[in-house]
């Protein structure tokens, strides 16, 4: 069994506009609900998720999982910071669905942190093959992250990335 990522897009949207802009994250992912017309004399309200083909990054990166959260970090590569847990504000969607799925080591950034991050480093470390040969190893940070930095600047698009918010959560 391995570890996947689930992510989560909020934008920040503000109700006025000018100097006292007023902002508050909403969530900009696409939510299904898992009955909705299938049992319609259910009293319960339908439970909501986002569907793991429309997250924004699925793929499963152990090098990326330990750069941005010091996930599956065995050689313990330098990352970007502890997981964070949920932002105080975060959408309310999000907390019951990362419960759903028993998410671990929940973080968030800013779409501008994560594009603002070093990713031109080179991580390098000793290993050993099969047959006990010890031999070096690296990770290239920009190389590891390249489809994760595309996914959030497709996010991004035109907008601020300051108002662009990736809420991150882990599963077994």
């Amino acid at each position: 069994m391995g570890t996947d990522i689930h992510c989560f897009a909020e934008e920040k949207v503000y109700e006025n506009e000018g100097v006292n802009r007023i902002g508050k994250w909403v969530s900009c992912d696409k939510w299904t609900s898992s009955w909705a017309g299938v049992v319609p004399d259910i009293d319960e309200p339908p439970i909501w998720e986002v569907l793991r083909k429309d997250m924004v990054f699925t793929d499963r990166n152990y090098e990326l999982f330990a750069i941005l959260a010091n996930q599956r970090n065995s050689e313990n590569m330098p990352y970007i910071c502890d997981p964070r847990g949920l932002p105080e504000d975060v959408s309310p969607k999000i907390p019951p669905q990362i419960i759903l799925i028993e998410g671990h080591s929940t973080t968030w950034f800013t779409a501008k942190e994560l594009i603002e991050y070093n990713w031109d480093q080179v991580f390098e470390y000793e290993d050993e093959t099969m047959d006990g040969e010890k031999i070096m190893e690296s990770v290239n940070y920009r190389e590891c992250g390249c489809r994760f930095l595309d996914a959030v600047n497709r996010l991004v698009g035109s907008k601020d990335p300051s108002d662009i918010r990736l809420i991150i959560t882990f599963d077994n």
